[in-house]
């Protein structure tokens, strides 16, 4: 029985899901699709999650665009400089060609919820992953490559945008 008590939902690695114990007093905030948070950003689907965040796709009643909407466990909101460094990066009105390339802080705010305060992160929506680009349904995984003119663009975009990091003070590591 003992036993038993202490086992925990695990996800298999197939599923593509969060952990369902991370939703617990100070962990995620839950969201259904359809909700609406601070009158303005309706929940249209969900992006992805992390350790310490589940990201939705939002559609911004007021500006009419859709967004993506971080939502922050609350055991990290004190603890994140994330909103620091965003707020950071859109002070400079530069002409540096990496800071276009650099998600945009929209806005912010905290929410209140069964497991905590919440820190929400309003940023722009990316586009696709390369991995996503890379994916092939069928084909042999690794054998399809972006095209080169394509892999230029990225490589350069990506180079700019570190440079642009690095010329606000900060370094970007995993």
């Amino acid at each position: 029985m003992a036993a038993a008590a202490k086992r925990q939902f695990r996800p298999s690695a197939l599923d593509n899901v969060e952990d369902i114990e991370n939703y617990r007093p100070g962990g995620f905030h839950p969201i259904h699709i359809g909700d609406e948070l601070q009158d303005r950003y309706k929940i249209v689907h969900k992006l992805g999650y992390g350790g310490f965040s589940t990201v939705w796709l939002a559609r911004d009643k007021v500006d009419e665009q859709y967004v993506a909407l971080k939502i922050l466990a609350a055991s990290s909101q004190q603890e994140s400089k994330e909103l620091g460094v965003l707020q950071k990066l859109v002070e400079p009105s530069t002409d540096h060609p990496g800071q276009n390339s650099v998600l945009s802080l929209l806005n912010n705010f905290v929410i209140e919820g069964p497991n905590g305060r919440h820190l929400c992160l309003v940023v722009q929506v990316a586009g696709p992953s390369i991995a996503a680009l890379n994916y092939s349904p069928g084909a042999v995984a690794g054998s399809r490559r972006l095209r080169p003119e394509l892999a230029v663009k990225v490589a350069n975009q990506t180079v700019q945008a570190l440079d642009f990091v690095h010329s606000q003070g900060f370094c970007h590591g995993a």
